[in-house]
């Protein structure tokens, strides 16, 4: 919706600048159309890329309160369950991995991202096995494949880690 790309002046911002404006303008915009759950959610977005988290989650509620049949809702469930691993909050960041994975039982990214939570709570066997159901779902999803191996060495396996670096090496091409 908004491409800034034939902008001149973008090679010489920072992301963060870039998504400061962005920012900016979306919440101008706002002022005219408070209730666009596009711009809303645009927004959240732009405030995950600051790190950003609680100005994220508030934004992403609030176009789950809006619209919750919106094609994108498994995303924003996502995005938010993100923010709240940002934050530290666990139990609501599972929560919405989970909501989002019921609503579209084929994204990768949420499978990949309850499996990171995972691994951060030191449970490495369950979150090998969210990077494993990411992987069947995309098999080149190198991501998940660095993941997955991060969670075989913590937890010893270093053959498997080191197998699984070796597929990441050769997805990414180096």
């Amino acid at each position: 919706m908004y491409n800034w790309k034939n902008n001149p002046d973008l090679s010489s911002k920072s992301d963060g600048e870039y998504a400061g404006n962005l920012i900016d303008f979306l919440t101008f915009q706002l002022e005219s159309d408070p209730n666009n759950s596009d711009l809303i959610f645009s927004r959240g977005n732009g405030y995950l890329d600051l790190g950003k988290y609680q100005e994220a989650i508030i934004d992403y509620s609030q176009v789950i309160e809006i619209d919750d049949q919106t094609m994108e809702i498994s995303l924003i469930y996502n995005n938010r369950g993100i923010c709240y691993r940002g934050i530290g909050d666990f139990d609501q960041a599972i929560k919405d991995f989970n909501k989002a994975i019921k609503i579209n039982q084929m994204y990768r990214d949420a499978f990949n991202n309850r499996g990171m939570l995972f691994a951060d709570l030191g449970k490495y066997q369950k979150a090998i096995e969210n990077y494993t159901k990411s992987i069947e779902i995309d098999p080149n999803y190198w991501y998940a494949y660095n993941n997955r191996a991060m969670s075989y060495w913590e937890s010893g396996d270093i053959q498997k880690a080191m197998k699984e670096y070796e597929i990441v090496r050769r997805l990414v091409g180096h």
